[in-house]
C-alpha cells in the first residue's frame, strides 16, 4: 500500500479523519503490499494474502547490477586509474608556494628519526641494523604513489618488529649460526675456526633473512588479497580496548628482549607461550655477567635520551614543530665514543660491525616457507592495517579529507610486497613519526618522498660511519620509545566506568598476550571479544511500552514513569536484530512479559477439558445440583447437571511487536514470528507487527511471511497497531451478546486514544 504523501491522500485512501488513521506499509488497496521499485514483481494480494513472485525480475536485477559493474567507459577508467594512484589526484594540483616548504621540512626530520629507528627496530626483528634502514626506504616509496593519507610515515615499527623477530626464532634451524662441536676438537687453527664461525654466524643472518622476507612477502599477499575482496571493514573487529591491551602488553615482550642488551648479556631468545617468563628467568640465572660497560652506557644513554623528549615536548611551541633530533644526537654520541674510546677491544662492549653501503640486489623471498609464516602473517597484517588505519582516520578528520579503507590495503599490501624483494621486513606507521612529520609541516605524501632521498643518502654513503655503534645504545632507544605504551594503563580507570565488559576484554587480552605470545595472545583476544558480542546478542534487553499522555510517543514503562500501559494491550519491544542465536530468548522474554503464555493456556484449557469429561462420567448419575457462587451449569442430556469449571481466558487481546530495532532477520527469525502469530492466535490474542524498516519487510515477503498470515498484521507504527486493536476490541464487545454495559470510564479510554491519533 503506496504510503501517503499528505494528508488528503490519507482521506483518499483510508477515509475520513472519523475513522481510526490505519497507515498500512506501502501498498494500494488493490494490491495489499508493493515492494521496491527494483523488485516490483513480488505483489501481496490484499484478498487472499498470497505471494506471487516473478522470476524474470530477479534476472533483470541481476543482469542490471552486473552491467553496471562490468560495463567500461573513459570515466570508469579514468575513476579506477586516479583511485589507485592517487597521487595522480593530487599532484597536478599540487600547490608549491603554500605546501613545498613544509613538505620538505617535514620529510628531512622524519627521515632522521628514521635512521636510529630503522636501526634499533631491526634488534627486535633478530635482524642486522642496515635491515631496518631498508625498510626504512623502499615500502616508503610505493606507499608515497598509493596512500590516501597526507600525513602518515610508513616504515619500521615496534610491535610489528618483535612479532617478526618471534616468528623467526621458531623457524630458525636449530644449531643456526654455531660450528659443529667435532670441529673444535680437530687440528684445525684458530684462524680458520675464526672464518668457519663467521661464514656460520653470515649463513644465519641468511636464514633470518630469508623467514623475514617470507613473513613480508605473505603479509603483503594477504593485505592486497583484503583490498581486491574490499575487506577494509574487517578492522571493526579489533576494537579500541583489545588493541590497547594488545599494543601495552607487546611493549613488555619488547623490553623483555632488549634487556639482555642493556645489562651486556649473552642469553638465548626465546618464542612461544611463557617466553617472557623464560626470558626473565635468563636474566637473572647470568645476572653476574653482566658486562659494566655497557651498563653504564645504557643508564647514560637513557638518561640524555629522556631529558631531550621531555625537552621537546615542554618547550614543543618555541621549537616550532621541528623537535630536537634526541635519538640521532644520543646515536651519534654513543658511536663517536664507542669508536675513539675503543670499547669494544677494552670492554668487550658489542657494536653494530660492518653496515654494508648501497643498495641491496633485489632477491626472490623462499616461496616454501610461505606456508609455515602464514599464521603468524594474518595476525601481524590485521594489526599492521589497524593501526595505521586508526592513525590515518585521526589525521583525516582533523584536516577533513577522506580516507579510503581498502585502498590504504592495497597501498601496504603493495609496499609490502615490493620490500620483500629489497630485504625488507613488513612495514606499518608510527604515531611518534606522523606526530613530528605532522608538527614539522607535513602537507602531502611528498614528505615520504623527501624522507626517501635522505634514507638514499644515508644507504649509499653514510652507512660505513655507523659501525661502531654500539648495541646497548640501540636498545635504549627502542626501550625509551614504547614507554609512552605502558601509559595506556591509565584508561583502565575510566574505562570500568564506562564498560565492564570492555574492561574485562582489556584484561583478558592483556594477560593472553603477556603470557601466550603476540599471535596466541591476540587470536585469544579477538575470540573473547567476539565472544562477549556473542553473549549480548544472545540475550538483549527486552522491554514493555507504553504511551506517553497526550501524544502517540511510545516509551520504556520502566524507564518512563509518565508512560501509561494500554488496557488490553501489551506492546514489546526486543533491543536487537532477530537471528537464530537469540530466538529462543526472544519467545521466553515476550510470553513471559506480556503475561500470555499460549503454550500454558493451551495447557490450562486442556487440563480443564480433561477434568470436565472426567467430572462428567464420574457424576453423571448424580442428583442434579444448583451452583451457590453463580457459576455455569451443564444440562446434559440423560445425565445429572453439574458444576463446570469456566476455561482460562487472558486479559491481554493484542500483543503488538515494535519492530523499530530489527535491522535484518534470518529464516529462524521468520519460522519464530510466524510460529509466535499462530499460537497466540490458538488462543484468541492478535499479534501484530509495527513500526517495521523497509529491508524487513522486504524480507519477510522474501521468506514467504504472508503466504500463511494476513498482511492486516502489519502497521506502519506502533500507534497505528494500538488504535486498530482498540477498535477491534470496540467491535467485539459490540457483538458479544452477553457483554456486560460499558462503563463510562472505558468509553473514555478509547475516545481519548483516538483522539490523540488526529493530532
Amino acid at each position: 500500500m503506496a504510503t501517503p504523501n499528505s494528508d488528503a491522500q490519507e482521506n483518499d485512501l483510508y477515509g475520513s479523519a472519523d475513522n481510526i488513521t490505519r497507515l498500512r506499509v506501502s501498498s494500494p488497496p488493490s494490491s495489499g503490499l508493493t515492494t521496491p521499485e527494483y523488485n516490483n514483481e513480488i505483489k501481496m494480494e490484499k484478498t487472499t494474502g498470497s505471494v506471487a513472485a516473478n522470476d524474470v525480475g530477479f534476472h533483470h536485477v541481476v543482469h542490471k547490477r552486473l552491467k553496471s559493474h562490468f560495463t567500461c567507459s573513459m570515466d570508469r577508467v579514468k575513476k579506477v586509474v586516479f583511485s589507485t594512484l592517487p597521487i595522480l589526484s593530487w599532484l597536478p594540483k599540487y600547490k608549491v608556494r603554500e605546501n613545498i616548504m613544509g613538505d620538505i621540512i617535514a620529510g628531512i626530520t622524519v627521515g632522521i628519526m628514521h635512521i636510529p629507528q630503522g636501526m634499533s627496530y631491526a634488534l627486535l626483528a633478530t635482524l642486522p641494523p642496515i635491515y631496518g634502514l631498508y625498510s626504512a626506504f623502499f615500502p616508503v616509496i610505493i606507499y608515497a604513489f598509493l596512500g590516501t593519507s597526507k600525513h602518515i610515515s610508513i616504515g619500521v615499527m615496534a610491535v610489528l618488529s618483535i612479532m617478526v623477530g618471534a616468528t623467526i626464532e621458531r623457524l630458525l634451524p636449530d644449531g643456526a649460526g654455531q660450528i659443529p662441536a667435532d670441529l673444535y676438537n680437530s687440528t684445525i687453527s684458530n684462524t680458520t675456526l675464526e672464518e668457519l664461525q663467521y661464514q656460520a654466524e653470515q649463513a644465519e643472518v641468511q636464514e633470518r633473512l630469508y623467514i623475514a622476507g617470507a613473513v613480508t612477502l605473505m603479509s603483503g599477499i594477504f593485505q592486497v588479497a583484503m583490498g581486491l575482496l574490499r575487506l577494509g571493514f574487517i578492522t571493526i573487529y579489533l576494537s579500541d580496548p583489545l588493541v590497547s591491551a594488545f599494543t601495552t602488553a607487546a611493549a613488555f615482550h619488547v623490553v623483555n628482549s632488549q634487556i639482555k642488551h642493556l645489562f651486556g648479556l649473552e642469553i638465548p631468545r626465546y618464542s612461544g607461550p611463557l617466553s617472557i617468563v623464560y626470558t626473565v628467568i635468563a636474566i637473572f640465572s647470568r645476572i653476574t655477567e653482566t658486562n659494566i660497560a655497557t651498563l653504564v652506557t645504557s643508564i647514560i644513554a637513557i638518561i640524555v635520551l629522556v631529558v631531550l623528549k621531555e625537552l621537546n615536548l615542554r618547550y614543543k611551541e618555541k621549537l616550532k614543530g621541528i623537535p630536537i633530533p634526541s635519538e640521532l644526537i644520543v646515536l651519534i654520541i654513543g658511536t663517536v665514543v664507542s669508536h675513539f674510546a675503543s670499547l669494544e677491544e677494552r670492554y668487550d662492549v658489542k657494536v653494530v660491525g660492518v653496515i654494508p653501503t648501497g643498495l641491496p640486489k633485489p632477491t626472490v623471498p623462499r616461496v616454501s616457507l610461505l606456508g609455515q609464516v602464514a599464521p603468524d602473517c594474518v595476525a601481524m597484517s590485521l594489526v599492521s592495517f589497524s593501526y595505521s588505519l586508526a592513525i590515518a582516520k585521526l589525521f583525516s578528520k582533523k584536516y577533513a579529507y577522506g580516507i579510503d579503507a581498502n585502498q590504504e590495503l592495497l597501498a601496504y599490501g603493495t609496499s609490502n610486497l615490493f620490500g620483500s624483494f629489497f630485504s625488507c621486513f613488513i612495514c606499518s606507521t608510527a604515531i611518534s613519526r606522523t606526530l613530528v612529520g605532522e608538527a614539522a609541516g607535513t602537507k602531502t605524501q611528498l614528505m615520504s618522498l623527501v624522507q626517501c632521498v635522505v634514507m638514499l643518502l644515508v644507504l649509499l654513503f653514510m652507512g660505513s660511519l655507523f659501525r661502531s655503534t654500539q648495541v646497548t645504545v640501540l636498545a635504549v632507544i627502542v626501550v625509551v620509545n614504547v614507554k609512552n605504551m605502558f601509559k595506556q594503563f591509565a584508561e583502565l580507570k575510566p574505562l570500568w566506568r564506562i564498560s565492564k565488559i570492555d574492561f574485562v576484554i582489556w584484561w583478558v587480552t592483556f594477560v593472553a598476550v603477556f603470557l601466550l605470545g603476540l599471535d596466541i595472545g591476540l587470536g585469544t583476544g579477538m575470540a573473547f571479544c567476539l565472544l562477549t558480542v556473542l553473549f549480548r546478542s544472545q540475550r538483549p534487553a527486552t522491554t514493555l511500552l507504553g504511551q506517553v499522555p497526550n501524544c502517540d510517543i511510545y516509551r520504556d514503562l520502566h524507564n518512563y514513569k509518565a508512560a501509561q500501559e494500554i488496557p488490553s494491550v501489551k506492546i514489546f519491544r526486543f533491543d536487537m536484530s532477530l537471528f537464530f542465536s537469540n530466538c529462543d530468548h526472544f519467545k521466553t522474554s515476550l510470553y513471559s512479559q506480556t503475561g500470555v503464555d499460549p503454550v500454558v493456556l493451551l495447557a490450562q484449557r486442556k487440563k480443564a477439558e480433561d477434568e470436565r469429561k472426567k467430572l462428567e462420567k464420574k457424576r453423571a448419575k448424580e442428583a442434579k445440583k444448583v451452583s451457590e457462587d453463580g457459576k455455569e451449569i451443564v444440562e446434559l442430556d440423560g445425565f445429572i447437571p453439574m458444576e463446570v469449571e469456566e476455561p482460562p481466558v487472558p486479559e491481554v487481546k493484542t500483543v503488538i511487536l515494535d519492530c523499530g530495532p530489527f535491522n535484518f532477520l534470518d529464516s529462524v527469525a521468520v519460522n519464530t514470528l510466524t510460529q509466535v502469530h499462530k499460537d497466540y492466535k490458538s488462543v484468541g490474542v492478535r499479534f501484530l507487527l509495527a513500526h517495521c524498516k523497509a529491508n524487513i519487510r522486504d524480507q519477510l515477503v522474501s521468506c514467504g511471511f504472508f503466504e500463511n498470515i494476513e498482511c492486516d498484521n502489519l502497521f506502519i507504527s506502533v500507534h497505528d497497531a494500538v488504535l486498530f486493536s482498540l477498535a477491534e476490541d470496540a467491535k467485539d464487545e459490540a457483538t458479544d451478546p452477553e457483554r456486560e454495559p460499558q462503563e463510562d470510564g472505558d468509553a473514555a479510554d478509547i475516545t481519548h486514544i483516538e483522539m490523540e491519533s488526529e493530532i
